[in-house]
C-alpha cells in the first residue's frame, strides 16, 4: 500500500510541475512585448528517493520531481555593460542635437549669414577705398556695418535663447532621475520584503532594472546588491540610493551668468544634492551632455564678443586715425593722451630735431643766441674732437654753454607739431568711431588669471568704474553703428581719408605724418587709402601687418595686454613695463577667426555625430547580447509548451492508471466468502 500511494505522490508532483512550467511559459509569451522584462524558468528538482526491499535486497524508488524556483534568465556583466555605454550613447545623442542647432545659428550656405555680411562689410570698405568723396559708396560702408553688428546681436540672442531652452529641458529631466531614484527606493522595500521568506521577486526585479537601465540615459551609474536584495546607486562619487533611502536632486537658484566673471545675459543653475546642499557634476549621460551644451554655446557667445571686442578696439582706432569729410582735428601729447591745457600755450608752433633727424621733447631743449641744445645731452672733448659717449660728434653738431658742449638740435616752423612749454603736441583728426558710442574710448583688457576679454569703455556718463567694463553679452550690445552716422549727411563722419605715411628713419618707425596734415580735404579728394587700412584688417592678421610695417600698425599701439584695472600685465598676468601686444582676435584677421571658428563648429559636430553612430553599433552588440539570453524566443517557447503539455498528460493519465489499479484492489479483491 505504501508504494502504491507513493506512485500517486510522484504523479501528483508531475502534474504540478508541468503546470507550473506549462503557467511560466504562459507569462513569458504574454510578456513578450514587455520593455525590460526578462524570461523566466522554472528551475526543476528530483525529489529523495525512498528505499524499498526487493528480491535482491533494499533498492532506492524515486518519488518524482520539485520545483525548487522561479528564476529569471539574466547576464549580470551584460548589464554591467549596458550601463556603462548607454551614458556615453545618450550624451553623444544630445550633444549632436546641440551642435545641429549651432550650425543652424550660424547657416551660410546661402551666403545670407556672418562670413558672407563680414566679406560685404569689406568689400565696401574696397569700393569706398576708390570713391572715397561718394555718398553712395559712403552710405553702403555704414548699412552694411549696421547688418554685420545686426546679425552679431541676432545670433547671440539666438545663442541665448538655446541656453535658456537647455536649462528648461535640464530642469524637466531632473525631476524624472528625482522620480526614478524615488521609485527605485519603493521597488527595494518590496523586494526585501517578498524575498524574506526564500522566494524571487523576479517582475520587481525587472520593472527595477528598466528603471535604472532608464536612470543610466542620464547620469552615469554604478550598482551593488546587498545581501538582502536592494540596490546600491552611485553616481561621480555620489551614492544616490542606499536601500530604503535615497539623496535628493535638486536644481538650485537661478544666479545671473555675470557673477562667475562673463555676463551672457542668462540665469544660470547647478545641480544640488539637497541633504548635504553640494553641487552635483555628472560625469556622462544627458545631464553632462546639457551642461557641456550651455558651455558650448556660451564659448560661441565669447567667438561672437571677440570679433565684438576687436571691432570696437583696432577697427575704431583704425578709423580715428583717418580724415573724415569735414577733417575736425585735435591736439594730443607726444604719448598719445589727449592734450587739455590752454590754447594759447600751441599757437606757436616749433619742432625739434637733433643732426640725425630725430624728434627731441621741448622740455630737454635750451637755447643760447638761437643755438639750440639738447640739454640732457653732454658731450666730452678731447683735443679738437667731441664725444657722445664712444661716438665722435662733429664740430658743427656741438653747442658750447659756460664750458660744457651740449648736442646741438635744430628748430623748424611746422604746423603739425607744437609744445606747450614742456611737451610737443601733435595735431590729429578728431574723427569719430565707427562702431559704438560718439568718440568715447574703448579699451581691450584681458584676465589672465581665467583668459577672459574685457571691453573697457571709457564713458564719461559712467561713474561707477566696474559698469565701464564689459564683458560677453554687454560688448556685443555695445556693438551698435555710430549714431552719428544716421543724422543729416551722416556719411561724411566716414574717415576715408589718411592722415599719417611711413616714416623712413632707421627703425621704420610708425608717426603721424608731416606733410598730410597741412592739406585741405579739398586737396585731399579721392583719397580713400584709410579707406584701404580699414579693408586690410578683415583679411590680415596684426602680426603681418606689424612685420610688414604696414601704416594700420598704429592701431595697435594701445592693444597689449592689460589687467582689469588697465594695468599693463605680461602673459602669466604680472605687472610689466614690457607691453606684450594682443588682440581680441589672438593676431588673427577678422575673417580667419570667424572662419577658423565655424571650422572648429564643422568639425566638432561631425566628430560627436562619428561618435554617436560608433556607440549606437556598440550598443546594438550589448543589446542583442542581453536579448540572446534575457529575452523571450516564440519558438522555445512553443516547444516548451508542447513539452510542458505532454508531460502534463502524460503524469495524468499515468495517475489515472494507478487509480484503476488502486480501485481494482480495494473494490475488487476478497470478495471470496461473501
Amino acid at each position: 500500500m505504501r508504494a502504491t500511494f507513493s506512485g500517486l505522490n510522484t504523479m501528483v508532483r508531475g502534474i504540478m510541475a508541468n503546470q507550473m512550467s506549462l503557467d511560466t511559459t504562459g507569462h513569458n509569451i504574454t510578456n513578450a512585448g514587455t520593455e525590460g522584462y526578462s524570461r523566466q524558468t522554472v528551475t526543476l528538482a528530483t525529489t529523495y528517493s525512498e528505499q524499498r526491499a526487493g528480491i535482491h535486497g533494499a533498492v532506492m524508488v524515486g518519488t518524482g520531481v520539485d520545483a525548487l524556483a522561479v528564476e529569471r534568465a539574466r547576464d549580470i556583466y551584460a548589464d554591467i555593460q549596458y550601463r556603462n555605454e548607454n551614458p556615453t550613447q545618450k550624451y553623444y545623442e544630445t550633444m549632436a542635437v546641440n551642435y545641429d542647432k549651432l550650425e543652424t545659428i550660424f547657416d551660410d550656405s546661402k551666403n545670407l549669414g556672418i562670413e558672407a555680411a563680414l566679406n560685404k562689410f569689406y568689400q565696401t570698405w574696397v569700393d569706398l577705398s576708390t570713391n572715397a568723396s561718394n555718398s553712395s559708396a559712403r552710405t553702403q560702408v555704414i548699412e552694411q556695418g549696421r547688418h554685420v553688428s545686426e546679425l552679431l546681436q541676432t545670433a547671440t540672442a539666438e545663442l541665448q535663447e538655446q541656453i535658456r531652452s537647455e536649462y528648461e529641458d535640464l530642469k524637466s529631466e531632473l525631476l524624472q532621475v528625482d522620480d526614478m531614484l524615488e521609485e527605485i527606493v519603493l521597488f527595494n522595500k518590496q523586494i526585501v520584503t517578498q524575498e524574506v521568506t526564500g522566494a524571487t521577486a523576479n517582475d520587481l526585479r525587472d520593472r527595477r532594472d528598466l528603471l535604472v537601465d532608464k536612470l543610466s540615459d542620464y547620469i552615469n551609474v554604478s550598482v551593488t546588491e546587498n545581501e538582502f536584495g536592494a540596490y546600491q546607486i552611485n553616481s561621480g562619487g555620489v551614492t544616490l540610493v542606499n536601500g530604503a533611502s535615497r539623496a535628493h536632486l535638486l536644481m538650485s537658484d537661478g544666479i545671473s551668468s555675470s557673477v562667475y566673471g562673463i555676463d551672457y545675459g542668462v540665469t544660470d543653475y547647478n545641480i544640488k544634492i539637497k541633504e548635504s546642499n553640494i553641487v552635483f557634476l555628472p560625469q556622462n549621460g544627458i545631464l553632462k551632455a546639457r551642461i557641456d551644451s550651455i558651455a558650448e554655446d556660451k564659448a560661441y557667445i565669447d567667438k561672437m564678443a571677440d570679433i565684438a571686442n576687436f571691432m570696437l578696439t583696432a577697427f575704431n582706432d583704425q578709423h580715428k586715425q583717418g580724415w573724415d569729410m569735414d577733417g575736425h582735428y585735435k591736439f594730443v601729447n607726444q604719448d598719445g593722451s589727449e592734450f587739455t591745457g590752454n590754447s594759447s600755450a600751441y599757437t606757436t608752433p616749433v619742432e625739434f630735431l637733433d643732426p640725425d633727424g630725430n624728434y627731441v621733447i621741448a622740455s630737454n631743449v635750451s637755447n643760447v643766441n638761437d643755438k639750440y641744445y639738447n640739454k640732457t645731452v653732454e658731450l666730452t672733448k678731447n683735443g679738437t674732437e667731441y664725444y657722445n659717449g664712444s661716438d665722435v660728434v662733429s664740430a658743427n653738431n656741438v653747442v658750447e654753454v659756460d664750458g660744457k658742449y651740449y648736442l646741438r638740435v635744430i628748430k623748424q616752423n611746422d604746423d603739425t607739431l607744437y609744445t606747450d612749454g614742456n611737451n610737443i603736441i601733435i595735431k590729429v583728426p578728431d574723427t569719430i568711431n565707427f562702431f559704438g558710442k560718439g568718440s568715447i574710448n574703448y579699451e581691450y583688457r584681458y584676465d589672465a588669471e581665467y583668459g577672459y576679454n574685457y571691453l573697457y569703455k571709457d564713458d564719461p556718463d559712467i561713474i561707477n568704474e566696474k559698469e565701464k567694463l564689459l564683458s560677453g553679452v554687454r560688448i556685443i550690445d555695445e556693438l551698435g553703428v555710430n549714431l552719428m552716422f544716421s543724422g543729416n549727411r551722416g556719411d561724411r563722419y566716414i574717415a576715408a581719408a589718411t592722415s599719417y605715411d611711413v616714416l623712413e628713419t632707421q627703425n621704420d618707425d610708425m608717426t603721424i605724418s608731416r606733410d598730410y596734415l597741412n592739406k585741405e580735404w579739398g586737396l585731399r579728394t579721392g583719397d580713400g587709402t584709410n579707406a584701404v587700412y580699414m579693408s586690410e584688417l578683415f583679411n590680415i592678421s596684426q602680426e603681418t601687418i606689424d612685420t610688414d610695417g604696414k601704416p594700420n600698425a598704429l592701431i595697435f599701439q594701445n592693444i597689449f595686454l592689460r589687467d582689469k584695472k588697465g594695468n599693463p600685465i605680461d602673459e602669466n598676468g604680472k605687472a610689466t613695463t614690457n607691453y606684450v601686444y594682443k588682440t581680441a582676435l589672438n593676431k588673427m584677421s577678422i575673417n580667419s577667426f570667424y572662419q577658423k571658428s565655424m571650422s572648429t563648429l564643422g568639425i566638432d559636430s561631425y566628430s560627436t555625430d562619428v561618435n554617436y553612430d560608433a556607440m549606437q553599433s556598440v550598443m546594438t552588440q550589448i543589446t542583442n547580447w542581453r536579448d540572446s539570453t534575457a529575452g523571450v524566443d516564440w519558438n522555445e517557447e512553443l516547444s516548451n509548451m508542447i513539452k510542458f503539455q505532454k508531460g502534463f498528460a502524460s503524469c495524468s493519465r499515468c495517475l489515472n492508471a494507478m487509480d484503476e489499479c488502486l480501485d481494482r484492489l480495494v473494490n475488487s479483491t476478497g470478495v471470496v466468502g461473501r
